[in-house]
């Protein structure tokens, strides 16, 4: 005889008649109950009056298979509120309808500046008058809320979080979701399930580009991300250094077998400009073009090494003002990219 809980799993997998949606996902059981061979079972659904015959049907073949031999069950109707959350959630950034573009920012390891590129990108693309989105896939590595400078924290609102905003963009991150100084220690499923959320149950409202700053390499979150989002444009991210670019060529060959558009590569720390003018090509040279010759694409810019602007609150983020030449470089840069995005 099964109990409470192992029923309750089962009866996630059915669905609500009107809403096409699990009963997991509209938090339909409301109630189980087992005494002996008898389950008590209350279920909210959209509308108890429609189909109900085979819904509560399908329960009874169900369970019986599992030794419940009487079956109690009473319908309720779904709060308003939870019908409106699964009709949203739907209208999501993922949907047909949208017309968001995608732009992934990937890189072959850590420590090329992957991120600051992602929040400066975001920034210079929103100063150009676009509707912006950066969401922080580095499950690991997240960073982009300190990058930004930012202490806010996303709110939720009739089921749906509504993104922090910051700088003239919609951000989210992993940040947000785990304790201060905790390690996020998951695997796969778990970082499939999380990007999944931020994608769909994140209210981004009409953006004209959703940024997507993702970990290093080629692991499980850079594939959940190929899988979600089929038709999204990279950015590959590299230093001058040979052993940076090595590896960024590799995350650029896993985003073009699952038919992303690379738009191109950046060679980020390219090289420091003294008082007197002179160059310091700190990193060596090459890797830009190495990566975009193996990728066969192109050198879109070279970001030069530059101190960030210390913000209003004396904390030195990591976004360039645009009248720094590291803040200039990034202008022409989404000057660049959003004739691509089209």
């Amino acid at each position: 005889m099964l109990n409470e809980q192992q029923i309750t799993r089962l009866l996630y997998r059915l669905q609500d008649p009107v809403l096409e949606a699990s009963l997991e996902e509209t938090e339909g059981i409301l109630e189980v109950q087992v005494h002996e061979e008898t389950a008590n079972i209350k279920i909210a659904l959209a509308d108890p009056a429609i189909e109900t015959d085979h819904f509560v049907h399908n329960i009874e073949e169900l369970l019986t298979q599992f030794g419940v031999n009487e079956i109690n069950i009473e319908l309720e109707y779904l709060p308003a509120a939870v019908i409106d959350r699964i009709f949203q959630t739907r209208d999501n950034i993922l949907s047909e309808t949208s017309k968001t573009k995608f732009l992934a920012i990937a890189s072959g390891k850590g420590g090329v500046g992957k991120s600051t590129v992602a929040a400066n990108l975001a920034i210079a693309l929103a100063n150009q008058g676009k509707k912006v989105g950066l969401l922080d896939a580095d499950i690991y590595g997240f960073s982009i809320p300190v990058l930004l400078g930012t202490t806010e924290s996303p709110r939720k609102e009739n089921g749906q979080i509504i993104p922090v905003k910051t700088n003239g963009i919609q951000m989210i991150s992993m940040d947000f979701f785990v304790e201060s100084g905790e390690p996020v220690i998951w695997r796969g499923p778990m970082l499939g399930k999380m990007i999944k959320m931020f994608l769909e149950e994140v209210r981004w409202g009409d953006l004209d580009y959703l940024l997507i700053d993702l970990p290093p390499g080629t692991g499980d979150v850079a594939l959940d991300i190929h899988t979600l989002i089929p038709r999204c444009n990279e950015l590959i991210v590299t230093t001058p250094h040979f052993a940076a670019a090595s590896v960024a060529s590799r995350a650029g060959y896993m985003a073009t077998k699952n038919n992303h558009n690379i738009i191109g590569v950046i060679e980020n720390m390219s090289y420091l400009t003294l008082d007197d003018g002179q160059t310091l090509k700190i990193f060596g040279q090459g890797g830009g073009e190495k990566v975009a010759a193996d990728l066969e694409t192109q050198l879109l810019i070279q970001l030069p090494i530059e101190q960030p602007n210390v913000n209003e609150k004396g904390y030195t983020a990591a976004i360039y003002s645009p009248s720094r030449p590291a803040g200039n470089a990034f202008k022409t840069l989404a000057e660049k990219i959003i004739p691509y995005l089209l």
